[in-house]
């Protein structure tokens, strides 16, 4: 399995399958962020949330099967559950929608929690057992700020913990530092790359590890 980060809740998740290779793409972004989206392709698109920094689902190429609403699916050998978990919303007003997304490929579990800006509650928490690689947004603002984020990161107890939507340069949006995140996790030096590369047998088995990708 092959994990490339875009920037924010943007990522590329290939995966080998019965049927041969399978890209899925998540929460694709419209270049008013401050970004330029790249070319994208993929069999699956999942889009955790509306708004410019996720759901620019025209610039998937494809023709993918779209997820984004709560539920089961299977696609291509991919399965993928979609579970409501609403942004809290400041002031009055209802909370927004978000979905997060349990991910099974590879036989490895991956969770990309969309634009989580709250603990769990236990029920959601339930839907997210026994993840081996988790994507968690860490930037604070309408996400996890970097201390909600390590403790959710406590809660659910990957083997892989993967930061996204945080502070970036030409980004437009106002996010804090992937080091403060850090910084809450205890964790002095994050493994880089470029892409991540994993298959299950090398998946860590005592030892959380943190990996900070770079844009690509």
């Amino acid at each position: 399995m092959n994990i490339t980060w875009h920037g924010l809740s943007c990522f590329e998740i290939e995966a080998k399958t019965p049927h041969g290779d399978v890209t899925v793409v998540t929460d694709p972004y419209e270049s008013s962020v401050g970004w330029r989206q790249r070319a994208l392709s993929g069999q699956l698109l999942l889009v955790s949330h509306d708004g410019p920094d996720a759901s620019a689902i025209s610039s998937v190429e494809g023709s993918p099967f779209i997820v984004r609403i709560p539920g089961e699916f299977e696609a291509k050998d991919v399965f993928v559950f979609g579970a409501a978990a609403p942004a809290k919303k400041e002031g009055k007003g209802t909370a927004e929608d978000n979905i997060m997304f349990r991910i099974e490929a590879e036989d490895i579990h991956l969770a990309h929690l969309g634009a989580l800006n709250r603990p769990l509650t236990d029920a959601e928490l339930e839907q997210l057992q026994d993840i081996d690689i988790l994507m968690v947004p860490v930037g604070g603002g309408r996400v996890l700020s970097p201390k909600a984020a390590a403790a959710v990161v406590n809660q659910i107890e990957p083997r892989v913990v993967i930061p996204m939507t945080f502070l970036a340069d030409g980004l437009k949006e106002s996010l804090e530092p992937v080091q403060a995140f850090f910084k809450e996790l205890g964790v002095a030096k994050p493994e880089e790359a470029s892409k991540f590369k994993i298959v299950k047998k090398d998946l860590p088995q005592e030892d959380m590890k943190v990996v900070l990708l770079s844009r690509d």
